[in-house]
């Protein structure tokens, strides 16, 4: 415990903290999918929580990995500074990391402690929702100075898109991909699907328009354990997956993430712990009010969020067949269960792609 409570000092004093004095100050807050956190609570001042990546992940071992390491740390302070330009303390306010063989870390505001599905009522699921889908639509109209798109790399003064060639013609090849793998998906499914599936995604591929405008900085993951909630009801986000993208497309992967994925991939162990089916109607309803939120009345941006929705939906399906015949690795087998839960979830799957919802329930309207 020594070495770890003077990584912890290292890390404070670093960050231009005062050094840690008392290990009763320090307490385990637990580990994610790549690092372990502390929660520190200075003597003078708010209380940081002080992040260390971990040696082994997914059931393999992290090697040091500079670049990468930059590209996730300064990613994330970009969009923190841009998130809380746009919303002041949706994200922690003070962030400092450091990038080192051994002594990595990245220092910040405790931003408070994760929801708890079970003690949310729908009315603070649906509130939280419409918060999160209000900042998202206001962050797409926010400036940011970074290039390209994509996930986020470090070109070894700053952070920029993965991608610099034309938005435009990438997005054709991805429409393109997407339509490829689910009609591979069909042809080797063991049961009928209904033949508008196929129809209505390609239908979302005549009307997707993503090009070099729509490009903004938003955030990959918005799972549960990632959003925070304060005693005044106010909601603070962390650990995110930056990456320059198209705003609607993210938001439609929001409301895919909790009306599907996260219900539907309990028994994986990534998830397991959250018990995400016992709370299925909590997080459709946390979807629900995103919805509201993000589109604000707006049929033609509820028509767009829509049909990424179902994209992703299809996408996701499609990709969890492949998973299922391939010789899966330990890291799958973490992600998304062994192969007789995967061959179980996907005729969910498959039954949510049947039953979509592409009416505005509230004012009948067709959005797609």
């Amino acid at each position: 415990m020594k070495e770890t409570f003077d990584l912890i000092d290292f890390a404070l004093q670093k960050s231009g903290l005062e050094s840690l004095k008392d290990t009763t100050q320090v307490q385990y807050l637990g580990e994610g999918a790549w690092h372990q956190a502390y929660l520190v609570q200075l003597r003078v001042g708010e209380a940081v929580v002080v992040r260390f990546p971990k040696a082994e992940a997914y059931g393999k071992k992290v090697e040091f990995d500079e670049a990468a390491a930059y590209a996730e740390y300064a990613g994330t302070k970009a969009y923190y500074e841009l998130a809380n330009s746009v919303k002041p303390g949706i994200c922690p306010e003070f962030f400092h990391y450091h990038v080192e063989k051994d002594k990595t870390f990245t220092v910040e505001s405790y931003a408070g402690k994760a929801i708890k599905l079970e003690s949310f009522t729908f009315m603070e699921a649906f509130q939280a929702g419409a918060e999160m889908g209000e900042f998202f639509r206001n962050m797409d109209t926010a400036q940011h100075s970074l290039k390209g798109f994509g996930y986020l790399k470090w070109n070894g003064t700053a952070v920029e898109g993965q991608f610099q060639s034309s938005v435009t013609d990438f997005m054709k090849e991805e429409n393109e991909e997407y339509l490829s793998d689910f009609k591979e998906f069909i042809q080797n499914y063991d049961q009928p699907i209904l033949p508008f599936a196929t129809t209505h995604l390609e239908e979302c591929m005549n009307n997707r328009e993503i090009d070099e405008s729509h490009i903004i900085l938003t955030n990959q993951d918005t799972s549960p354990e990632n959003i925070l909630l304060h005693a005044d009801g106010r909601i603070s986000l962390i650990d995110p997956v930056p990456l320059l993208y198209s705003g609607d497309s993210l938001a439609g992967n929001f409301i895919n993430n909790y009306h599907t994925l996260y219900p539907s991939f309990f028994n994986a162990p990534r998830y397991a712990k959250h018990q995400f089916d016992r709370f299925e109607e909590k997080l459709q309803t946390i979807a629900d009010g995103f919805m509201e939120g993000y589109c604000n009345g707006d049929a033609a941006v509820r028509r767009r969020v829509k049909q990424e929705e179902f994209i992703k939906l299809t996408s996701l399906t499609a990709f969890q067949q492949k998973v299922l015949h391939s010789d899966m690795t330990l890291e799958q087998k973490i992600r998304y269960g062994e192969k007789a839960a995967i061959a179980n979830r996907i005729p969910v799957l498959v039954k949510r792609i049947e039953e979509f919802q592409w009416e505005d329930e509230k004012s009948g309207t067709k959005l797609a």
